[in-house]
């Protein structure tokens, strides 16, 4: 009794019922959002995944969602964040949290602040720090900061199911802090993309990659996972100054926080016990001495194995898309002014003290 209320509910609901018997709802299979058995004992969950909402009423896949939470197998918690809806968005994040209230949250912003910020806020949240001012939500205060917080794109474009293939990659390679979805149209792979957004994909992954002096491949897909530690609070403590590109800004936090370390980069515990004992993998010898252009005492394979790109098993465009051409504009020149802002000057620091546990 009072123990948590949602993988016991799922175990059930996969058990079909006895012969000769009917369930509640006659032949048809219970309703993920139904239901008040208890989990019992449950794996501590190391894995919270902060998912953005803006007006997502109408295409909310709640019972994915929830079925996802209630996993025991999962080890994971869910946090929406409601970025000032103005329709039904908060009634259906209410809905799925009382499904599962001991895996889902609702962080709830007052007013609209967009994506970047929606993001930054939540992961925070899950990294034990603390929400902004006006902010509302968290049921689960008494539960420790998981090992590991992401973000995933509403729409469910990338499956909920690569969130267990990320977290197998930090086990296979302990000096990955990053994991990122790589939309890579490979045999094998179910990866539907539109011609036109594969291209200006490319020739975007290529600025991008210019810009971070990096050969990333896409850093756009909205399928994230990170490894807690004192380098992502200090990459989450300001608000990101490109709302486009702050997928790329945090790469390019996480560079200038290792520059300016230099030769200590395991100073001020940021790096996680993890990596640093992680052994060097060898890499291709460059005529560059670093990812920051000379700037930097760290070698480029090192950080660039800090960070693994995951080719999608299936990935497809979802109908209701809130980025439009004349944002890849915008996104150029976000491209730009981190460029400037965290390789070619002082390395950027934090504006606030961060924990480093």
């Amino acid at each position: 009794r009072g123990g948590p209320q949602c993988a016991r509910r799922a175990l059930q609901s996969r058990m079909p019922p006895a012969r000769g018997k009917r369930s509640a709802a006659g032949d048809a299979p219970a309703s993920p959002l139904t239901g008040a058995n208890p989990l019992g004992s449950s794996p501590e969950v190391d894995i919270e995944i902060v998912v953005p909402c803006y007006n997502e009423a109408a295409r909310l896949r709640v019972a994915d969602f929830v079925a996802f939470a209630r996993d025991p197998e999962t080890r994971a918690r869910l946090l929406f964040v409601n970025d000032g809806s103005s329709d039904g968005t908060l009634e259906v994040l209410h809905k799925a949290r009382r499904a599962c209230p001991e895996r889902i949250d609702v962080l709830s912003l007052p007013s609209n602040v967009g994506k970047a910020e929606a993001v930054r806020l939540g992961m925070r949240r899950a990294c034990g720090e603390d929400a902004a001012a006006g902010t509302s939500g968290r049921s689960n205060q008494n539960q420790p900061p998981p090992s590991f917080v992401g973000f995933w794109d509403a729409d469910l474009a990338t499956p909920l199911d690569h969130v267990r293939l990320f977290r197998g990659v930090f086990s296979d390679r302990p000096e990955t802090d990053m994991v990122f979805g790589a939309r890579v149209g490979l045999l094998g792979r179910d990866i539907r993309r539109s011609k036109r957004r594969h291209y200006v994909g490319r020739v975007f992954a290529t600025l991008a990659s210019l810009a971070l002096s990096m050969p990333v491949y896409d850093t756009q897909c909205g399928a994230k996972l990170f490894r807690v530690d004192g380098d992502l609070r200090a990459a989450l403590s300001d608000p990101f100054d490109t709302r486009w590109v702050f997928d790329c800004e945090l790469i390019g936090r996480y560079a200038s926080l290792r520059r300016a370390r230099g030769a200590g980069d395991d100073a001020n515990g940021g790096a996680s016990a993890a990596r640093k004992n992680a052994p060097t993998r060898k890499t291709k010898t460059t005529n560059r001495a670093s990812v920051l252009g000379g700037v930097a005492k760290k070698p480029f394979g090192r950080f660039a194995d800090s960070i693994y790109e995951y080719p999608l098993h299936r990935w497809e465009d979802v109908a209701g898309s809130k980025v439009r051409p004349s944002d890849v504009v915008k996104m150029a020149w976000g491209l730009a002014r981190l460029r400037m802002k965290y390789f070619a000057r002082e390395p950027w620091t934090p504006s606030r003290a961060v924990a480093t546990a």
